[in-house]
């Protein structure tokens, strides 16, 4: 029989993207073990989570990657995480201009979200969460950015060489690697979706995404295309957004041999062993940046005022193919966005890494009741459950009939309607943790041993 049981857990940080999110969570947990605490990585769909209906692990902080209102909370705790405080690593710190101006704004949260603690990587962000989204200042916390950590000269050795990389994709290593960072979202969706993030972000993102994402991608491929055909020495890497569904990239790996679709290794480690770097209406530059690399910001057609970067409006861009060509030859341009602007939005600091004032700060919250939750909001951000659900709620408090229920859960009987779907319901969130490349505990152990080589050397 199936037996219940908790895990009792410092920090508990729960992840959706892995390539986005899972190496900046492994440097924070390494710190944080380093000095004591019992902290664990998990996935959001994680498969243990997926048949949970009480706690199975009991953490003092939850640390979760965005946090915008009640039903933030509950996606990523769901019923199998009971915690005291939570901090937002808000790993979408960056804004649309609008959202800098408009309180009701979906990304200005909402409900128990106004009082979590949360991350900021500079003084722009902050400025907006305290003067518009009306947050505690003492629950801001502006550490810059955990990820460009990883571009420090003390951590760039965790990276794998260019050859070694290459060889992996079947890529020839004497190529030279131009690296396009898609902005972009996914080539089609539905009218249900575009709905939905209209109310999110207003009814100009239709025509954003319809009239200036879709055929501004068109346009970059197309001039791709022109670039592959001429050249044989050189390999466009195209690395979709994360969730991106590009079917107009996917025929050009096709049609053409040094034309690559890659969603796997993390940005960082593309941007240090590409020549070229592009990308369009994105923050990610900012890791070219960081890594000293030369990035260039394609904006075939100009983006809508409310939904162009703010530290974009003034920043060199290439418009036309004929600039774009120029630029995959030698160029001298300068660096497409000032040193003081980046530094408003990430807080450059070369002297003390962030990964640090992130555990000095993760010691400060867990240690001072100020930051609890009550447990009035503790409550708050579930859903109102129907009276069957209370009912099984219930009857799982009570320990030995839990534990026959998660024996029957891992079963294939019996066939009741209630335990069927709660089976079904398993299956579909399994496979969204699939599609998001959940990953295993030995693959986490691996990339902090990695970390730990790289820190304890220098």
């Amino acid at each position: 029989m199936v037996k219940y049981k908790i895990e009792e857990l410092d920090f508990i940080f729960i992840y959706e993207h892995k390539v986005r999110e899972l190496e900046n969570l492994c440097l924070l947990k390494y710190e944080l073990d380093r000095r004591g605490y019992k902290t664990k990585i998990v996935h959001i769909e994680d498969a243990e989570a997926l048949k949970a209906m009480r706690p199975i692990y009991h953490a003092k902080v939850v640390v979760t990657m965005a946090c915008y209102q009640n039903s933030s909370i509950e996606w990523h705790t769901k019923n199998f995480v009971k915690f005291d405080k939570l901090i937002d690593l808000q790993w979408e710190n960056i804004v649309f201009p609008m959202d800098e101006k408009d309180k009701k704004a979906f990304k200005n949260y909402s409900g128990v979200a106004k009082d979590v603690v949360r991350i900021s990587w500079g003084e722009r962000n902050k400025k907006r969460m305290l003067d518009v989204a009306g947050m505690d200042p003492r629950k801001v916390k502006m550490i810059g950015h955990v990820g460009m950590d990883f571009l420090r000269e003390e951590l760039k050795g965790y990276y794998r060489t260019k050859e070694d990389v290459l060889k992996e994709y079947d890529i020839p290593t004497d190529k030279k690697i131009f690296l396009f960072i898609s902005p972009y979202f996914s080539d089609e969706h539905t009218e249900e979706y575009l709905v939905e993030m209209c109310k999110r972000f207003g009814e100009g993102w239709r025509y954003y995404y319809q009239d200036c994402m879709l055929p501004s991608k068109k346009i970059i491929l197309d001039w791709m295309s022109k670039i592959c055909e001429q050249r044989e020495d050189i390999v466009f890497i195209y690395r979709p957004h994360p969730g991106e569904e590009s079917r107009q990239a996917d025929e050009m790996t096709q049609k053409y041999a040094n034309f690559k679709v890659i969603g796997t290794q993390s940005v960082k480690q593309w941007i240090l062993i590409s020549d070229k770097i592009y990308t369009g209406n994105s923050s990610t530059f900012v890791e070219a940046f960081f890594g000293r690399k030369m990035c260039y910001l394609l904006f075939p057609i100009p983006v809508p005022e409310d939904y162009e970067l703010a530290f974009l409006k003034k920043a060199d861009k290439i418009q036309n193919f004929d600039e774009f060509e120029k630029t995959t030859h030698d160029d001298d341009r300068p660096f497409p966005v000032s040193e003081k602007l980046i530094d408003e939005v990430y807080t450059i600091d070369w002297e003390k890494p962030s990964y640090v004032k992130f555990a000095d700060m993760a010691e400060e919250v867990i240690k001072n009741p100020y930051y609890n939750l009550t447990k009035e909001q503790l409550k708050a951000y579930y859903h109102k459950m129907g009276p069957a659900e209370k009912l099984t709620k219930a009857l799982t408090k009570i320990t030995p009939l839990y534990n026959v229920y998660l024996t029957m859960l891992e079963s294939s009987s019996p066939g009741w309607k209630w335990l069927e779907k709660k089976r079904e319901d398993r299956k579909k969130l399994e496979q969204i943790a699939h599609d998001f490349e959940k990953t295993s505990d030995e693959e986490i152990a691996a990339i902090i041993g990695k970390i730990a080589g790289e820190l304890k050397t220098k």
